[in-house]
């Protein structure tokens, strides 16, 4: 989102923006004002959609935050959001302003749910589990396995950790999350494979590219010049850029991995995860090649903490393995926005007693 990109599609010089707005800070400031004017305005909306009633007690609240994640008049917005966190959390000090946009996106679940101001956790995690879901809905909505899981996970994250869970109802999300395999098999094939030698450090460079400048960034040209060698030298090891996306991802998946081992699970994955995640989600919707790795990371959401975070939560491990995903979801958007920012994530079960 350069000065020069925003002025070649809107038919004007760079000048014109600079004397009418600013500088690129000033632009982001400005994109925020117009996302809480609309934001606003959706939330007016809503609320009189509701007419007074309760969403807790009347049992819809589940309704509600599916329609919310797809709610057609939000498409775009939603992607700035999810644009701008992510930007944000790179470099929250310089874009201040996005604390203000997430703080209003947050305060309109507190005004729809009526929370009182002292007890925050179902507002809070309601708006941190939309913030993780969100680029997955704009991607996959056409995908049923994916909205019967979303609405699977929802449900999870409402329930009621007091109340008995059938076998049935986790299996039954369980088998969406395997279901979901299949459509992300092509982010698969033998990335799970350990690379060793030449491979190994490529796929390491390849991990550092991702985490510095985003997926959209990655070319064999790019890897090349990280690793010191020729762009012909990575297309030997990683031809195409599935291979090369391959690579990269799991090597951030490895790295992940040990930091649990290391921490005793202390959180649900690096902030390095967190934005790969969501910035793979984010590139799909323009390049489909990424679409089966954003498939594969919303399916394994908690596949590397749900026995921690069960017991966190008093879970019996495996267990409600979909209010353990929701409750995971919520903590890595909790994370998001701390990262967006610019404030020190907090520990796994600080995490789960502010979302409570």
């Amino acid at each position: 989102m350069s000065l020069r990109t925003v002025a070649d599609e809107a038919g004007i010089s760079v000048g014109s923006i600079s004397y009418r707005i600013g500088d690129r800070a000033a632009l982001v400031r400005a994109i925020v004002d117009r996302e809480i004017d609309l934001l606003t305005a959706v939330g007016h909306r809503w609320r009189e959609r509701l007419a007074g009633v309760d969403p807790v007690a009347a049992h819809i609240l589940p309704d509600l935050i599916c329609e919310w994640l797809d709610l057609p008049e939000r498409r775009t917005s939603a992607i700035v959001t999810c644009e701008l966190a992510l930007l944000a959390s790179r470099d929250a000090r310089a874009m201040p302003d996005v604390r203000i946009l997430l703080d209003h996106g947050e305060k309109l679940w507190t005004d729809l749910l009526g929370v009182p101001t002292d007890r925050p956790g179902l507002s809070r995690r309601v708006a941190r589990y939309c913030l993780d879901e969100q680029p997955f809905s704009l991607l996959l909505a056409d995908n049923v396995d994916y909205r019967l899981l979303r609405h699977s996970t929802v449900r999870g994250l409402l329930r009621d950790h007091s109340l008995p869970v059938g076998g049935d109802r986790n299996a039954w999300h369980m088998h969406l999350v395997d279901r979901l395999a299949v459509p992300a098999a092509a982010a698969l094939g033998k990335a799970a494979e350990i690379p060793e030698g030449a491979k190994a450090v490529i796929a390491d460079h390849i991990a550092d590219v991702i985490i510095a400048q985003g997926v959209g960034a990655l070319s064999h040209r790019v890897v090349g010049h990280a690793c010191a060698m020729a762009a012909s030298s990575v297309a030997h090891h990683y031809p195409s850029q599935r291979d090369i996306l391959s690579a990269g991802v799991e090597a951030i998946y490895r790295r992940m991995r040990a930091d649990i081992r290391a921490t005793n699970a202390a959180a649900p994955g690096s902030g390095d995860v967190i934005r790969l995640t969501h910035d793979s989600a984010l590139t799909a919707l323009w390049n489909p090649d990424f679409i089966p790795f954003a498939i594969d990371m919303r399916r394994r959401r908690a596949e590397n903490v749900h026995v921690q975070v069960a017991q966190w939560l008093g879970i019996a491990p495996g267990f409600d393995r979909a209010r353990v995903q929701a409750m995971v979801m919520a903590m890595i958007g909790n994370g998001l926005r701390a990262m967006a920012v610019g404030e020190a994530p907090l520990s796994g079960p600080d995490v789960t007693a502010l979302l409570a």
